[in-house]
């Protein structure tokens, strides 16, 4: 494995690089044979050496050194503007969705209801 986050020590590395790829804290102890106090250490050890504050500027960092290139959100207005509309027809279809699913469950409690009603 090439040392990536050179800094931190090697262990101190692992936990890192598995945190940055996305494991709980919890699966990172487990797979560690460690406590999950040894394992917030170690991360919040990482945190401190790196100058980072979350798990984000972790795996941003992370990729950035593995890849060997900078990470940036920086993107031209129109296609903010392209991403924007994306969201937004995928919201209005997600909330279509969800009303059509109230309802159909609404209707659904309605008629159990009636059948109550009719059958007393």
């Amino acid at each position: 494995m090439e040392r990536v986050l050179t800094e931190l020590t090697p262990e101190c590395e692992v936990t890192a690089r598995m945190y940055a790829q996305g494991y709980e804290k919890k699966e990172i102890a487990s797979m560690k044979c460690r406590a999950l106090s040894t394992i917030n250490n170690q991360l919040q050890e990482a945190f401190r050496i790196l100058r980072i504050r979350n798990g984000r500027e972790l795996a941003t960092m992370f990729y950035e050194r593995m890849t060997g290139m900078k990470f940036t959100m920086d993107f031209s207005p129109v296609a903010r503007s392209a991403v924007a509309c994306c969201f937004l027809c995928l919201f209005s279809f997600s909330l279509y969705h969800e009303q059509s699913d109230m309802r159909r469950a609404r209707r659904t409690r309605v008629e159990t209801i009636e059948r109550v009603r009719r059958s007393e």
